[in-house]
Parts: C-alpha cells; sequence; structure tokens
C-alpha cells in the first residue's frame, strides 16, 4: 500500500479530484481530520494530510529541567543532536496520520513543494521513527493536468534530500538564534518582563528600519540653487538647467546668473534611439511589492488573495523567488495566453500568433530558474472573470498583463540632449519622445517627459535665466513595497533590474521569497516598527533594541545575506549540512556571551509606569496579559488577557485601553461560530469589565 501525504487538506482535496480518489473518509472523533482511498498504479493508496506543521524542534526544557527557567549562567542551550516533538494542537491528526504511515509499503510526500514543505514531510517521519522508502511529487500548480503529471513523473527521495536539508539547516539556525539570543537580550537588555526578540533574519530587517529612521532625523537641512534658462524657438518654448549641476554657495551662483545675458546659441544636439524591454515576470517578493504600490494593500492581503488565486487553480506556485520560466513552458504559455485573449476585458491586448514577439532568455531562461518558474496565469483561465471575487481579480490582472507583455515588442523611445552656450555657460536641454508603445500599451504609458520642440545646431534663441533654492531631503521611510523589496538586496538600493537580478540569483537576500512577508508581519507584532498610513517607522523598543545590541553582526543585514546563500548552496550539494550548523552553533556561543556580559543600557517600557485603573497599584506585563500587581494583596481582579475571541492583544492596544478606557478598532476577532469581526474594546474602569464597541453604521 502506499500513502500519499498532502499537508493541509486543501491540497488533499485538489489531489483526489486530479487522480480521481472518490470521496473525503472523514475521522469521526475530528471532522477536520480525513482521507481518501482509491487506487494508484494498480495498488492500494491512501490519501491523508495534516494541518500545516505536525511537528516541530522540541522546545529548550526537552534537554534538561535546567533550562525551564531563564537563566543567564544555564544557557545557551545546543544539544548535541536536535530533537523533534509533537505540537500539542496537532496530536490527534499526527496519531491519525501514523495509522496510515505504520501500514505503508512505500510513501508519497505531497507537501508544498519548497524548502519548507520538505520540513514538514521531515519532521513527521522522524517523529515516527519511520523508515518506509518515500518518493516525492512536485506540483507546480494546481490544475489537474500539472498534478496527474507530477504523480506520473514522481522524484527519487534522493533527489530533493539536500532541499529537506537545507530546511532543516535553516529551522535548526533560527532556532538557536531565536532562543538563546532572546534570552540573553531579555534577561540582560529589558528591566521588565517585556521580551526583546532577536532574529537571525527579523534583526537585521528592523536595523534597516532603524537605520532609514536616525537618517531621517539627523538629516539637516542644506541649501542648494539651481541654475535654468527657458529659450524660446519659432516652434516653441523649452528649459534647460545649468550643465554643471547646482551651487552650494548662493554668492557663487549669482555670479554665474549675472553672466547669463541675451541669446543662446545650441552648440550641439544628439538624438538617441533606446529601447525599452519588457519587465521580468513576477517572483513571490516583486507581486506582493506591485500589489502595495498599485493596489495599496499590505502585505497580510496580498499573501491571502495569491493563496486563494492560487487554490482556485487560477495562479501558479506563489511562493517563489524565480522572474523566469523554463523553455519547456513555452506551449504552455501559447495556451494560456490565447485563452486571456478569449476574455473580454483581454480581447483588447489581443494581437495576431504571427506578430507575437518570439520568446527570448529575457523570459524563458532554465539557468535562472530555481526550485519553481515566475508565477503566471495558469491554463485554467476562468470562463469569466465573474468566477473571482473583485480582489482576486486585481492580483489576476496585475498577473494577466505580465504575461501579455512577454509577446508584445520592446517599447522605442527617442531621447534628445541639446547644449545651448550663453556667453560661455553651458547649458543642457533634454527631451523624450515615445516613438512606439510597445508593451506600454498593455500596462498603461508611462509618465510624459519633456518634449523639446524643433531646434538645430548653430541657432541662436532668446533666453531668460533663473536662480532657484531648494534644500536638501532626508531618505524616504519604507513603505511594506520597499521594505519587502530591501529585504531581496540585502539592504541594497538596487534599482536596476539587472543587478537586482544578478543578487537573488546569488541568493544573497534576507529571507526568502516564502519568508519576507511574515517576516515584516513579525516586527509588527512584535511591536518594533509600526505604520502611520502607509509609512512604516521602529518604535521607542525597535531602535533601544538596535542601538543596544552589542553584537554588531546580528544586526549586519550583508552577513544574514550570505547566510541565506549558503542554505541555497546546501539545497544544490555545494555545502555540508553540518558544516553550516557547526558555524552557526560557534556563533551562537560567541554572540550570546558578548550579550550575557555587556554593559549595555536596559529597556523599560511604559507597560512597568502604568497604574492599575481600579486600584491604583502597579500593572504586570506577564505571559497571559496584563494583570493587577495587588491581586493577592487587595483582591484586584483586574487584567487584560493576552488574547481576546481568536485575536491577540498588542502592547499597544493593552496600554490605550489602561491609560484612557478604549482601543481603536481591531480587525479580526472570531466569534464562537467562527465568524471574524471588528471592534473596539472598552474598559469599565468601576468594574475592570472588558467589553466591546461596535460602529454605527451610517444611515443613508
Amino acid at each position: 500500500m502506499v500513502v500519499i501525504y498532502a499537508e493541509k487538506a486543501s491540497l488533499a482535496k485538489e489531489i483526489a479530484s486530479a487522480l480521481h480518489a472518490g470521496k473525503r473518509i472523514a475521522y469521526p472523533k475530528e471532522p477536520t481530520i480525513g482521507h481518501y482511498e482509491f487506487t494508484f498504479r494498480g495498488e492500494k493508496a491512501i490519501l491523508c494530510h495534516g494541518v500545516g506543521h505536525l511537528c516541530e524542534l522540541a522546545n529548550a526544557k526537552s534537554y534538561g529541567e535546567q533550562y525551564a527557567k531563564w537563566d543567564l549562567n544555564v544557557y545557551p542551550c545546543i544539544p548535541q543532536e536536535y530533537k523533534i516533538s509533537v505540537k500539542d494542537k496537532t496530536k490527534t491528526c499526527f496519531e491519525y496520520v501514523k495509522g496510515f504511515f505504520d501500514k505503508a509499503d512505500w510513501l508519497i510526500n505531497a507537501t508544498d513543494p519548497d524548502r519548507e514543505g520538505e520540513l514538514i514531510f521531515a519532521y513527521i517521519y522522524e517523529a515516527m521513527n519511520c523508515t518506509k522508502p518515500w518518493k516525492r511529487v512536485w506540483i507546480e500548480d494546481l490544475t489537474p493536468q500539472k498534478i496527474q503529471y507530477a504523480f506520473a513523473h514522481l522524484k527519487e527521495s534522493g533527489e530533493v534530500i539536500n532541499i529537506q536539508k537545507a530546511g532543516r539547516a535553516r529551522g535548526i539556525a533560527d532556532w538557536i538564534c531565536g532562543i538563546n539570543l532572546t534570552i540573553a537580550a531579555t534577561k540582560k537588555l529589558s528591566s521588565s518582563n517585556d521580551m526583546l526578540s532577536i532574529g537571525r533574519v527579523q534583526t537585521p530587517v528592523l536595523a534597516m528600519v532603524v537605520e532609514r529612521e536616525k537618517k531621517i532625523l539627523n538629516h539637516i537641512k542644506t541649501p542648494f540653487w539651481k541654475l535654468f534658462a527657458k529659450f524660446t524657438a519659432p516652434t516653441g518654448e523649452f528649459i534647460a538647467e545649468y550643465e554643471k549641476g547646482q551651487f552650494d554657495n548662493e554668492s557663487e551662483a549669482k555670479q554665474i546668473l549675472a553672466s547669463c545675458t541675451g541669446n543662446g546659441i545650441v552648440k550641439s544636439k544628439t538624438v538617441k534611439k533606446k529601447s525599452v524591454s519588457q519587465p521580468l515576470l513576477f517572483n513571490a517578493t516583486q507581486l506582493q511589492a506591485t500589489a502595495g504600490k498599485k493596489l495599496g494593500w499590505d502585505l497580510k492581503k496580498t499573501v491571502k488573495i495569491m493563496q486563494e488565486l492560487y487554490e482556485h487553480k487560477f495562479m501558479s506556485y506563489p511562493r517563489t523567488s524565480s522572474e523566469h520560466l523554463t523553455v519547456a513552458m513555452q506551449p504552455e504559455v501559447t495556451t494560456t495566453l490565447k485563452k486571456l485573449f478569449q476574455l473580454p476585458e483581454y480581447s483588447k491586448y489581443a494581437i495576431p500568433e504571427e506578430q507575437w514577439q518570439a520568446y527570448s532568455k529575457r523570459h524563458f531562461d532554465d539557468s535562472k530558474v530555481d526550485s519553481h518558474p515566475a508565477i503566471i496565469p495558469t491554463m485554467n483561465v476562468p470562463s469569466s472573470l465573474s468566477e473571482l471575487s473583485e480582489d482576486e481579480k486585481l492580483l489576476y490582472d496585475l498577473l494577466v498583463k505580465s504575461l501579455i507583455r512577454v509577446v508584445y515588442p520592446k517599447a522605442q523611445l527617442e531621447d534628445t540632449t541639446a547644449i545651448i552656450d550663453v556667453n560661455g555657460n553651458n547649458f543642457k536641454a533634454t527631451g523624450s519622445i515615445i516613438t512606439d508603445n510597445g508593451w506600454y500599451a498593455v500596462d498603461a504609458i508611462p509618465e510624459k517627459k519633456a518634449v523639446l520642440p524643433q531646434i538645430n545646431e548653430g541657432e541662436s534663441y532668446p533666453g531668460k535665466y533663473e536662480l532657484k533654492q531648494g534644500f536638501t531631503e532626508p531618505p524616504k521611510r519604507y513603505t511594506e513595497p520597499d521594505l519587502i523589496t530591501a529585504m531581496e538586496t540585502a539592504g541594497k538600493n538596487l534599482e536596476d533590474e539587472e543587478a537586482r537580478t544578478l543578487m537573488k540569483l546569488e541568493n544573497k537576500g534576507l529571507g526568502t521569497a516564502a519568508t519576507r512577508a511574515s517576516i515584516i508581519n513579525a516586527l509588527f507584532a512584535r511591536e518594533y516598527i509600526a505604520k502611520k498610513g502607509k509609512t512604516i517607522y521602529p518604535t521607542e523598543k525597535g531602535i533601544f533594541l538596535i542601538d543596544n545590541l552589542p553584537v554588531a553582526e546580528l544586526k549586519n543585514a550583508e552577513l544574514t545575506g550570505e547566510w541565506e546563500e549558503r542554505l541555497h548552496n546546501i539545497s544544490d550539494g555545494k555545502e555540508e549540512y553540518q558544516k553550516f550548523i557547526q558555524d552557526i552553533e560557534q556563533n551562537v556561543r560567541s554572540w550570546y556571551e558578548t550579550i550575557a556580559h555587556s554593559n549595555s543600557n536596559t529597556y523599560t517600557s511604559k507597560a512597568d509606569q502604568l497604574s492599575c485603573p481600579i486600584c491604583g497599584a502597579k500593572v504586570i506585563k506577564g505571559k497571559f496579559g496584563y494583570f493587577c500587581s495587588a491581586k493577592k494583596e487587595k483582591g484586584c481582579n483586574f487584567s487584560i488577557p493576552a488574547e481576546i475571541c481568536g485575536k491577540k492583544i498588542s502592547d499597544t492596544q493593552a496600554l490605550k485601553l489602561i491609560e484612557k478606557g478604549k482601543t481603536t478598532v481591531i480587525k479580526g476577532f472570531k466569534s464562537k461560530a467562527g465568524k471574524e469581526f471588528d471592534a473596539a474594546l472598552k474598559l469599565d474602569k468601576t468594574t475592570g469589565k472588558i467589553e466591546f464597541e461596535f460602529s454605527k453604521k451610517k444611515k443613508n
């Protein structure tokens, strides 16, 4: 008997449908768990599923009772061998799945096709002490054709074992860094119960935000002057700027201005033709960034809609780092485009196939495809866009147009540069015109640049000359799209597409395409960063940590990028798994000692200064929320739970509740029936009772 394991019910359902596995058999004790029974390649098959991660690396206490308390003299905890434990919430599912694994002759790992999917299966396999042979199915998208193809071309376990090792290495690195260094930072740098979380990736990302904030706050507004000329030609007016650039000295600028009188003579005029290539296709990071910029979505929403489109089989695998497709996918792309052009919304972009641009290495390059190709619409094109929700339509539109651009020609431009002499002073005028829209026609024409009127070398034109003062500007704060893109390049400001591509091919970014959004969301959840409008700024807590963490390497984006490169090398079989682990362990030991014996300042949260709104005693923050310190002395039962109706209450929200008696509207509470709702929390300062306050609906 073969047992096929999918990591969640939705994936199992799609596999079952594609393989004609029949109806799902629910587990009577837990209906959310179930399996399918059918025949696969002539033998009995069981398709079962988990609920994401069933297992995890065991907690520090499992290596000895001495680790039960956060004691600087006991830690760091760096085991000889790393144990796997079953999560408390998933024990029922684990035992259910184990029953099938125990009876299997061989297994098929059908988890998500990435490093994390490999890790999920590896942990389960190890926790069950399983020794059964297994193979891997690698599903690129959830269309029946792709699922059937993947099961017809199973990979041997040895083909993916290095990806699994990379997943293990990442998990262990994050575990030993996170647990040990968080304990060191919290016990040494925090004067309260406020945890100071340290992460292999999250900390350098936070450092990027803090560094940007300091540049903004420390920016000194400095004046500069620019000299402009407005010339009048028979065919129209145009603006030119002093060629040597801006002046830092006003008197020098005025001196040049005084010498600018009379007409200007055109010394030279050059016209350069320029082709603008179609953009690359989307990877996860760039799709999330584009949705943020064009649709105004936050990362949580974008990731949610991406997953929905994937599960509805309209989009290929969403957690990819590639912006290219394989050559073998060219027939698939052709079929998909022909179907898309039949939709009314995209028929206006349809061009005869004989006019399509030939597929090229710019978009189809096997050498630039990692585990998964770029994100594109699947061949499962909806018969009507009405099959999609409004949000799904918007994201699908971005994907569709990214693919249509591939067969459109390059945009053609003419850039004109003219040098005009005014009494020995050179002024430069530039202009640009689009001579052929090419792919611009798909995505909307870019903002128009200045267009020069018809002017000729040697001609003289009257001019008016003006000096304008400006001031230097500080860098802008990150937005979510900016930050996730910066993570892709380890904080390097790379605007050039090819430079970004090289950086990605070297795998030196912070995190991966699959994890970057969750890392940013974790920084929000830990209240290291916050948002004003769409801009991100570091909180007092975040700034303190970066300023006082005595280990520079933990804040170094490039170093963390190099670790990510090493993990990728493990996936490719170019680096030993054990060597990476040993290096991380050695680093953590050294970093732990540095933090534990530092003389840094200590962080005092605002919570330590709060008084109980009921009795006036000190409020204490604990593992399960905020509570009154005088519970034993005065019998005061005031408390704010860490979680209310399935929603974690942030420190900021708790503080507002204590200080002002009310929070702003909090989104994402869940009722007993599982229905989501939004509401503010309101505190009755007489009784200490916390109630929901719902916004009043506006009357028409």
